[in-house]
């Protein structure tokens, strides 16, 4: 029993311990890129948290993070209008919805999972048009990630999960928009 437990220990020493502080070195490496911004940044971040994926699939920090990433990739070819932005947008929303998903599944108790999905929904929408979106299902989804982040903590990414929230709720079509549950929507129905 002893020699079975220290050959496992072994193996984990000499195979799977190293592999991880790669996929964490992939992170690290990533996270400096994503901070400097800007589309090539942002695309060799998705490809480092990736790399780190396939190393290590249980990894909650680099599954929320390709999400952000892909959401930021996105989010900049759309400002940039880059030539097939809404194609970008699309491919983007969708690979970074998935990578949220996972993290979700890994760390349910977590706001980081929920909040990017929704974000991924947004850009993805922006690709599609929204209208898409809705007839793929992606309005409760959207709602219920952003409302669970909100009851994990209101105020993460410096109170981003509202800003989401009032957003989402002020964009969609009529007759599913809200304008009640839009900050300040008093100013804005006047």
């Amino acid at each position: 029993m002893r020699r079975t437990m220290c050959s496992g220990l072994c193996i984990f020493l000499v195979v799977l311990f190293p592999l991880c502080l790669l996929a964490a070195d992939d992170v690290a490496e990533a996270d400096k890129l994503f901070e400097q911004g800007g589309l090539a940044n942002y695309k060799q971040a998705i490809e480092l948290y990736q790399k780190a994926i396939a190393e290590n699939p249980g990894s909650y920090e680099a599954n929320w993070k390709c999400a952000r990433a892909y959401r930021e990739y996105g989010n900049a070819a759309k400002s940039q209008k880059v030539e097939g932005w809404k194609d970008i947008c699309a491919r983007s929303g969708k690979e970074g919805m998935q990578y949220a998903q996972r993290a979700t599944e890994l760390e349910p108790a977590k706001p980081e999972g929920y909040y990017y999905y929704g974000l991924n929904v947004g850009i993805y929408s922006d690709g599609v048009s929204i209208f898409t979106a809705l007839s793929e299902g992606l309005k409760d989804k959207t709602q219920s990630s952003f409302e669970k982040t909100y009851e994990i903590d209101k105020m993460y990414n410096k109170a981003g999960t509202m800003l989401s929230l009032g957003r989402f709720w002020a964009v969609l079509p009529w007759p599913m928009r809200d304008r009640k549950k839009v900050p300040g929507h008093r100013i804005l129905c006047r």
